[in-house]
């Protein structure tokens, strides 16, 4: 360990080098010492030259690091960071946001000054002119969603939890996972005055037709810990059911509910959101399959077997 370090910021990507840029120039102009933290930049197998990018930013006064991995998943790749980080505070930041100034600084001082706290979550917002129905983006303004956009662990509680889930291959609710059994170990706050934003990306036919692959995670969640998503929604006696339905119903008819809201002021978004509605039953049906009989895998320790130190 670096005694000198507090925090390593750990960051997963395959290619966006553009955006990459926009997020390590955000986050080399901090307002804590740059002393005090070093960037992991974890690429995961890109086919763009990232390695370009990062020696940019190498002989700048934070230190920033490369390391690499076939293609493998963001998990994995949050992973090979934290093996690889010097400090006892892990944060995990996604390749497309922005920072506030103040990001490390608040994250590192909030899980200082609360001790029993083994996370500290950001606030996430949106971020782009784009707005309306068929633009999305993640968003937390009150914490419970454990986006690893921006949140913050303590590097000894990830040892114990054996990191991420590597079976999670694509991002979709592996920070969840985690957070699930770092809750087991004690809390994970929110901090307000931490901040960063997110880009909205237009929403098509295509991106509903690969969501239906996050099913198959939504499942584990349910079979394993008995949760619907997030922590504090059960699953009920008969987890894989209450996946189905909403695969098939629920989240069809809610979308559907608020493409019809929409449409008597925007007929046209309106309109395709609830066709896209339509077309979230098929996705659904397409993966009841997996949802009713797929294997859930059994939880490795991604860390502690590899001799991570804490």
């Amino acid at each position: 360990m670096n005694q000198s370090l507090r925090a390593s910021v750990v960051i997963p990507v395959r290619n966006r080098p553009d955006l990459l840029a926009r997020t390590l120039e955000t986050l080399t102009e901090q307002t804590i010492s740059p002393a005090e933290f070093e960037i992991l930049v974890c690429d995961d197998g890109s086919t763009d030259d990232v390695a370009a990018l990062v020696e940019r930013f190498i002989v700048g006064p934070v230190m920033v690091r490369l390391e690499r991995q076939a293609p493998s998943g963001p998990a994995a790749a949050r992973n090979l960071g934290t093996r690889a980080a010097l400090a006892p505070v892990v944060i995990f930041v996604d390749s497309d946001v922005i920072a506030d100034g103040a990001l490390i600084r608040a994250l590192v001082e909030a899980l200082d000054t609360h001790p029993e706290w083994q996370g500290a979550e950001a606030a996430l917002f949106p971020a782009g002119e784009d707005t309306g129905i068929l633009w999305d983006a993640p968003a937390s303004t009150a914490g419970g969603h454990y986006h690893t956009a921006a949140i913050a662990y303590r590097r000894a509680v990830l040892k114990i939890v054996g990191g991420f889930d590597e079976e999670f291959k694509l991002p979709a609710c592996e920070d969840v996972e985690l957070a699930v059994r770092v809750l087991t170990h004690g809390p994970i706050g929110f901090v307000s005055g931490a901040k960063v934003w997110h880009p909205r990306r237009k929403v098509t036919a295509l991106t509903h037709w690969r969501w239906r692959r996050h099913w198959r995670y939504e499942t584990i969640l349910a079979v394993r810990y008995g949760i619907l998503v997030f922590p504090g929604r059960r699953a009920g006696p008969f987890p894989r059911l209450r996946v189905a339905l909403g695969a098939v119903v629920t989240l069809p008819a809610g979308r559907f509910l608020s493409g019809l809201k929409v449409f008597f002021s925007r007929p046209k978004d309106g309109g395709q959101a609830m066709l896209y509605a339509l077309f979230d039953v098929i996705c659904g049906i397409s993966a009841l399959p997996t949802i009713l009989f797929s294997a859930v895998p059994v939880r490795r320790d991604y860390l502690q077997s590899l001799g991570c130190e804490a």
